[in-house]
Formats: structure tokens, sequence, C-alpha cells
């Protein structure tokens, strides 16, 4: 199965939001997934199994050049938001 984390400053609220969405669109496009909330502290880049990250917040580099990371911002504010999940797909069916 694939993994998807979702990463925001407190792992909290705008991740936990984002998870319901993110969910949501998979389950529209037959994607299966498991969907994690994260705060952005608490990745470790030796720990990390994720297939994509999309997150709210600022990603470290190290992270950023080793897994595939999509900014989250726009299913926030609803604007670009099908570029986010279109990416996302992408990422997931590779």
């Amino acid at each position: 199965m694939k993994n998807v984390y979702v990463v925001c400053a407190t792992g909290i609220a705008t991740s936990s939001m984002l998870r319901v969405k993110i969910q949501d669109f998979l389950d529209e496009k037959g994607l299966r997934a498991r969907v994690t909330n994260y705060r952005v502290t608490e990745l470790n880049p030796d720990r990390i199994d994720a297939d994509v990250i999309v997150a709210t917040t600022s990603i470290p580099s190290e992270i950023r050049e080793a897994y595939e990371c999509i900014d989250g911002v726009s299913l926030l504010t609803g604007i670009g938001e099908q570029e986010v999940f279109d990416a996302l797909e992408k990422a997931l069916r590779k």
C-alpha cells in the first residue's frame, strides 16, 4: 500500500483537515493509500516511509531532495486545488 504523509507546522488542525480531503479524493479515484498527518518536526529522514509528502509548511531540504513533496496550500485555499490532486494522483500511480 502506498503512503501519503500530510505535513503542517503543528500536525493538528491543518494536516487533519487535509488528510480527510485527500482521503476523499483517493477514494473517488479508487486509489488505495494510507494517509497520515504529521508535524514537520516529526519528520526524520531515516524513518520516512512515504511515497509522497503533501505539506503546508516548509520541508527541510534533505527531505525535499529524497522524497516527492507537493505544496498542499492550494487544498486549503481552493485555488489551484486540482493541480495538487493531479500531482498526487500521478505520484501514487508510479
